[in-house]
């Protein structure tokens, strides 16, 4: 018989706070998906009597040239509603496996999303581009911009107070499982913090990419298709080796990915540098995007510092015991977690009332393995 699907069965603590935490990630998600669901829906209202542009949809006038108008502003939209989805998935993944450094990371991930928010609403009304012009009178789109802001402060002002909680409930017990070591500790913790920086650098990475190959590359430009084909899913691929190289502790491996990534910096320098140097205002690719792609590089651009130097003090910490004592306890908490299911099969009706409080923590552990 199949077990019914709760929150204690998701990974989500009894505690309040975890669940508040939750909760308001699942708020959060649900209001902006259908804000920017419908702010979509008014942009193709808005160009339906437009003349396709270059990627089937959308409107390409003579006035906007190499500027693409409504691709832009639901390439856009769409980014707000994926960083929803993937702020869930950091949300969810930090509760359930009561990681301190992941639920930070979540908050300041809300706080960028809310930067980004600020960054579209001034580009639609307080220094317009000549293609965002047309939603000026468009108050139906300017309250929906307004919305999305408040929205993401008050949510990123719940967030601070519940980090703030569950740091006090979870950060006692982070590293409790690895025992007093207190330098299995320490590196568990650079562990932890690198784990987290790749899956960020996953998403601003590939929404850059995706940005820059629809919004400023042409269709007929090969470079536009070497950004899609091999520059997207390589990057995928290679943050992907480094979490295996992370987690497996290959030193080969994880130099070749410090030194990828050491490099990566002069790339986002050199874009930089050409979206604002030698333009010709009269055919800028970046007329529309220029602001977005900025805020996406800088902010990859820090990440990837921060990961280089992350990575190194991993790799220095590669063979002094961490992932056999990870292995360790993943073992001993497998082992727990048969035991319990074979303690319910054994006795459902017994055991159910006597578990409905358990929850998973180091003292019940060693209680039932001893």
């Amino acid at each position: 018989m199949a077990r019914p699907l709760t929150l204690k069965s998701l990974g989500i603590p009894r505690s309040i706070w975890a669940r508040l935490f939750i909760s308001v990630a699942l708020l959060e998600v649900f209001a902006i998906v259908c804000i920017q669901g419908y702010v979509i829906k008014r942009t193709v209202d808005i160009y339906k009597n437009g003349v396709e542009s270059q990627w089937g949809f959308g409107v390409l006038t003579g006035s906007t040239k190499m500027s693409i108008t409504q691709e832009s502003f639901i390439v856009y939209d769409v980014i707000f509603i994926v960083a929803q989805l993937f702020l869930l998935m950091l949300c969810w993944e930090a509760v359930a496996h009561k990681n301190t450094i992941q639920i930070i990371a979540a908050t300041l991930f809300n706080v960028m999303c809310l930067i980004y928010s600020l960054i579209q609403y001034t580009t639609f009304y307080i220094r317009p581009s000549s293609s965002a012009g047309i939603f000026q009178k468009d108050n139906d789109m300017r309250v929906l911009q307004i919305t999305t802001m408040v929205v993401y402060s008050l949510c990123s002002v719940a967030f601070a107070m519940l980090t703030w909680e569950l740091y006090q409930l979870f950060g006692w017990k982070t590293y409790k499982k690895l025992g007093a070591n207190l330098a299995l500790r320490r590196a568990y913790k650079w562990h932890q913090i690198l784990l987290t920086l790749l899956k960020l650098d996953i998403f601003f990475f590939i929404s850059y990419s995706v940005q820059l190959a629809t919004l400023v590359l042409r269709v007929s430009d090969p470079e536009t298709w070497v950004q899609i084909g091999v520059v997207i899913p390589g990057s995928v691929v290679f943050l992907v080796l480094s979490f295996w190289a992370l987690k497996v502790e290959k030193r080969r491996v994880m130099i070749v990915v410090i030194i990828c990534l050491g490099l990566s910096p002069a790339y986002f320098i050199y874009k930089i540098v050409r979206m604002n140097v030698g333009i010709d205002k009269n055919n800028d690719p970046y007329l529309d995007s220029r602001k977005y792609l900025t805020f996406f590089i800088v902010v990859t651009l820090a990440l990837i510092l921060v990961t280089v130097y992350v990575s190194i003090r991993c790799y220095r910490n590669f063979g002094i015991g961490l992932k056999e004592a990870i292995a360790d306890y993943d073992a001993r908490k497998a082992q727990l977690k048969a035991n319990i299911a074979l303690l319910n099969s054994g006795n459902a009706d017994t055991t159910a009332t006597e578990n409905r409080n358990y929850e998973y923590t180091e003292v019940n552990e060693r209680f039932v393995l001893e």
